[in-house]
Order: C-alpha cells, then sequence, then structure tokens
C-alpha cells in the first residue's frame, strides 16, 4: 500500500510539474516595445521595387506588423515590399500595437537602357536643344554643344499667341520628364516661340557639321492629334533656314513653305529627321563660329486650340 500511495504521489507531483511548466511557457511571450526597419531612405526607380524589412524588439518579441504607404500614387508597399509607381517621395511605415517605424523613399525615372533605346541615340557628337536629364545622362560623354534651357544662358521664349499646354505621361524616350508643350491661343493672330542662346552661352561652333553633311541629321519628336502645320526656323547668326513639318503647307507672309514631312496624328510620339544635305541645298550652312540667336524657333499658325508637342531636339552623326 505505501508503494503504491508512493507512486500515486510520484504521478501527481510529475503532472503538477508539467503544468507547471506548461504554465512558465505561456508567460514567458516576449512583449513588443519597439520596432525598426533596416533602412531610413531607399531611392527606386519608376516601375521597379526593393524589399524593407521590419524587426521588433526586443529581440524574440512577437507580434503583427502592418505596412502603409503615405501616398500610394507615388510608392506602394506590400508585406515590406515597396514599388515606385511615379516619380516623387513617400514615407513607408511599419506598425506594431503602439510602436512605428519610417523609410522616406524617392522613386525616380526609370534607367534608359540605351539598347532597347531609338536608334537616334546611337550616333555621336550632339548637338542638344531639348533633351530630358535621363536620357542625356546616358549620352553627355558625346555631347559637343547643349543649348538646353536653363533660364541662364538658354531661354525658351513665348513670342506670341501660345497658352501652356500639358506635358504629363511619358515622353519621346518613355520618360517620365516634361517635353515643350504649348496650345495657340483662342484669337491669336498668329503664335511663335523660340529657343534663344545669348551671349552669356559663349561662341557657338557647329562648324564640324558644315564639314560632314552628308554625316549629320536633325532629330524633332512630335505628337499630336490633330492635323496642322508648324515651321521650324534655324538661325546660324546671320541667315536663317525655314522648314515646314505637317499636313499642309505654312504660310509666312508672302512665302508658301511646302511640308518637308508629315506623322500620323494618333497622340503618339513620331520622329522626323532632317538631312544637313537638305540645308546646303537650300543655301543654310553652319560654317563659322556664332552667338546671341534663336538657335531655333517655330511658329504654329493662327488656329486656337492647335497644340504643339516638341522633344528630343537636337542635331547628330549617324555613326551607324
Amino acid at each position: 500500500m505505501k508503494t503504491k500511495a508512493y507512486l500515486l504521489a510520484l504521478i501527481g507531483f510529475v503532472a503538477f510539474s508539467m503544468a507547471s511548466c506548461s504554465d512558465d511557457d505561456d508567460d514567458s511571450t516576449v512583449s513588443v516595445t519597439g520596432i525598426s526597419i533596416d533602412a531610413s531612405t531607399l531611392e527606386i526607380e519608376v516601375g521597379s521595387g526593393s524589399t524593407l524589412t521590419a524587426s521588433l524588439e526586443p529581440d524574440g518579441a512577437e507580434g503583427d506588423i502592418y505596412w502603409e504607404s503615405s501616398d500610394a500614387t507615388v510608392a506602394t508597399v506590400t508585406n515590406g515590399f515597396v514599388y515606385g509607381i511615379s516619380e516623387g517621395t513617400a514615407t513607408i511605415s511599419a506598425t506594431s500595437g503602439a510602436y512605428s517605424a519610417t523609410c522616406e523613399v524617392t522613386v525616380i525615372p526609370e534607367t534608359v537602357d540605351l539598347a532597347d533605346m531609338d536608334s537616334s541615340l546611337w550616333g555621336s557628337n550632339y548637338y542638344l536643344i531639348s533633351l530630358d536629364e535621363a536620357t542625356y545622362d546616358y549620352i553627355s560623354d558625346k555631347v559637343v554643344e547643349d543649348f538646353r534651357v536653363n533660364d541662364e544662358s538658354t531661354f525658351l521664349y513665348v513670342w506670341n499667341g501660345f497658352d501652356a499646354g500639358t506635358s504629363s505621361g511619358l515622353n519621346f524616350y518613355d520618360q517620365s520628364e516634361s517635353w515643350v508643350s504649348l496650345q495657340v491661343s483662342d484669337g491669336a493672330g498668329w503664335s511663335g516661340a523660340g529657343f534663344f542662346v545669348d551671349s552669356l552661352y559663349g561662341e557657338i561652333d557647329m562648324t564640324d557639321m558644315y564639314s560632314n553633311p552628308d554625316d549629320y541629321v536633325f532629330h524633332i519628336g512630335l505628337k499630336s492629334s490633330e492635323e496642322s502645320s508648324y515651321l521650324l526656323i534655324f538661325s546660324n547668326g546671320s541667315s536663317e533656314f525655314k522648314v515646314c513639318l505637317g499636313s499642309s503647307a505654312y504660310v509666312d507672309g508672302d512665302v508658301t513653305y511646302e511640308p518637308y514631312a508629315d506623322f500620323s496624328r494618333d497622340g503618339e510620339w513620331h520622329a522626323i529627321e532632317i538631312p544637313l544635305s537638305y540645308f546646303h541645298e537650300q543655301g543654310f550652312y553652319y560654317d563659322t563660329t556664332f552667338s546671341n540667336v534663336n538657335i531655333l524657333a517655330f511658329l504654329a499658325g493662327s488656329t486656337g486650340g492647335t497644340t504643339i508637342d516638341f522633344d528630343a531636339m537636337f542635331f547628330y552623326e549617324k555613326t551607324y
């Protein structure tokens, strides 16, 4: 009987000990006292993503983590994976209970893959009038002259008859950077604007193009949904060359300019290239240095509501 009583007591002790251990395990859950993210800042491109990792404090703490973006039009976040939607900044937060941590995310334009780009970027010796910064970075070592607007020595002046157009979306090279977009004002007698390079820029030297006219072209990107024509005006400091692009002739004063080329009016970007040899055929040359001129100007007629969208304007040497 004593043996039986002893065994029963022992079994009871073991059961009590196991129950006590179980109770201790339940009480051993580590409470959350803070949260952190493995990066305080993050830079990603439009259309790409990166993963952030949040850690609860102290080590071994357990709890749910909730992710949120301050601006889902710029960047979204799902379980720590941040995806770039459009250029800008957004704050990504990770929250657990009363604790939260943040990461400042900057979304930049998508990197230009030159191998996938338009062939107009495969050349050399670029003389730029209009080009976005991301694309410029890829050809910067091939730029001879940079006339792009900086509002210090190079300007875009609107002379008459234009209102600001809308330059949202992707430009000629599929970058989310703006371009020249102007709309002819209602009641405008005429409309015109120009890219002016003043004396602060210094001497403009495009004489290499004069020596190799068969190798160079002028490139321009255009888009429109309307039938219209534009007159481009080039200057070398002593003379001008005018060429019409569009669906019909352009009348400037007493002179009628027949279209050199047209493009599809589907609201998409299209390119036109004019060989420098054509400039020479019309008696226009870049044979000396010059300064303080409208390197390129344009007229867009007087039809109210007509929109002119220009991008990717430059001379370059076709080496392919």
